[in-house]
């Protein structure tokens, strides 16, 4: 064998190692994220079924075609003086509700709780309301952005794109050339399911790398954005803050005349869909509207106008398409990753292609098992890698449902202290015993060296 030959086959080694390992150990991260993210991107979809059939909350259309919510808006401030925070979410169709998404000090509660109050947007009136944070829609977004756990879930599943980028391009490296060579798809004619299992997942693994590369960096981002952002001193682009004119107090009781808004967003800014609309609390006596350009790929609501609330006038405007390479790039990131940009049909796209990722790492698994099994010479219980297969997927199908259920039943606040309980002592559990196994091979290893 050449030089450059055993090179490239200690370099192939490596990269099989590499692949086989990762994907081993975070191969049930990869597993759920899949799951959940294939969800994910149907999530304002799903929260609208559930706001129209579970809280029979929807609107009759406006006379003037323009939604009308100034009046619920209103009941709510005197009901509520002390909220901290409201942000009015604007109907996307007709038919739904307009949402006051509110932070208040409800009567029977200690402490602020977010709540979201729907509104009728053509009769003007409030027809329902809920916890928001107990919400599915909130769920299926924790789970997938930061699996409940609230001081390093988000890193984690930051590292999981990492891995899932790793074990795509080993995948590449490995099998790329191979592939390439074969008819396509090349699926071998047998009953030993080890090598049906072998050529789905190679063939889905090769099929799919480009999709999942691209899910796998820009989750890799959004997920460990606060730590790299820290790092790299990178500033938030669009964080422009009105300055501060009045007391706080005032500023919460001043009238809106929310019609006059969106006129004023009309007139200075007519190619925004306005969809976010935000009262200042702290004093600064201004208006932000955010919304969306039609035809960009950008991260929802990014663009904005700051409007002050005497006068209407405008005071800062963000169009992201004016903006530098690196804000469009920034804001692009969450748009990719969850396929927001293209209808329905780009959505159930990602969906299915998400999913590949998923049957990748119960594959890699199974086929793992089954080598051990052949190494081991245990070739009489051929069906125990499908057994512990089941059981690890079923432990993290209840896992998720327990999670959901103690979230929309009890509260996020006991969901996220069980979440982050099990994954930290999961997580602590797979460091001490990848500590362990390493250090029982190296010292195997020195033990076998020394009687050769």
């Amino acid at each position: 064998m050449s030089k450059r030959a055993g090179k490239a086959e200690s370099n192939k080694k490596l990269f099989w190692r590499l692949h086989h390992w990762v994907g081993l150990y975070t191969g049930i991260l990869i597993g759920v994220l899949s799951l959940t993210g294939a969800i994910a991107v149907f999530i304002p979809e799903i929260d609208e079924l559930i706001v129209k059939h579970y809280y029979h909350a929807a609107s009759v259309p406006s006379p003037s075609g323009i939604p009308q919510f100034g009046k619920s808006i209103d009941s709510l401030i005197k009901r509520y003086p002390d909220y901290s925070s409201l942000t009015i979410n604007l109907p996307d169709q007709d038919g739904q509700t307009a949402k006051a998404d509110m932070t208040i000090r409800p009567p029977d509660q200690d402490g602020l709780v977010r709540y979201d109050f729907f509104i009728d947007a053509g009769m003007d009136r409030i027809v329902g309301q809920r916890n928001q944070q107990n919400s599915l829609a909130n769920y299926l977004r924790q789970m997938h952005v930061r699996l409940y756990e609230g001081y390093w879930g988000r890193q984690l599943v930051g590292l999981g794109g990492i891995a899932l980028a790793v074990v795509a391009i080993t995948g590449l490296l490995i099998y790329g050339n191979f592939m390439k060579k074969q008819a396509w798809p090349n699926l071998r004619k047998t009953l030993d399911m080890r090598i049906i299992l072998a050529d789905w997942h190679k063939l889905l693994g090769i099929s799919a790398m480009a999709f999942n590369l691209v899910i796998a960096l820009t989750g890799a981002w959004l997920g460990l954005q606060p730590w790299l952002m820290r790092w790299l001193e990178i500033e938030t682009p669009n964080t422009f803050k009105a300055p501060i004119v009045m007391e706080a107090d005032a500023d919460k009781t001043q009238y809106i005349d929310w019609q006059a808004v969106l006129a004023a967003t009309k007139t200075e800014f007519p190619e925004l869909i306005p969809r976010h609309l935000a009262p200042s609390t702290n004093g600064s006596a201004s208006i932000t509207v955010r919304g969306n350009i039609a035809g960009q790929i950008y991260e929802r609501n990014i663009n904005t106008l700051v409007i002050s609330k005497s006068g209407y006038t405008p005071i800062f405007k963000y169009d992201v398409r004016e903006q530098s390479f690196g804000h469009k790039f920034y804001f692009i990131q969450e748009a990719v990753h969850f396929g927001d940009f293209g209808g329905l049909l780009l959505k159930a796209v990602y969906a299915i292609l998400g999913l590949t990722s998923g049957f990748l790492s119960i594959s890699g698994f199974v086929i793992f098992l089954f080598r051990r099994n052949k190494k081991k010479g245990n070739s009489t219980a051929p069906t125990s890698p499908w057994k512990t297969t089941f059981v690890y997927s079923m432990l993290v199908l209840l896992f998720l449902i327990v999670i959901a259920l103690i979230s929309l039943f009890i509260g996020y606040t006991q969901a996220a202290l069980v979440a982050g309980i099990v994954i930290n002592v999961l997580l602590i559990t797979l460091i001490a015993y990848s500590l362990v196994r390493y250090v029982i091979v190296r010292c195997r290893g020195k033990r076998q060296a020394g009687i050769h």
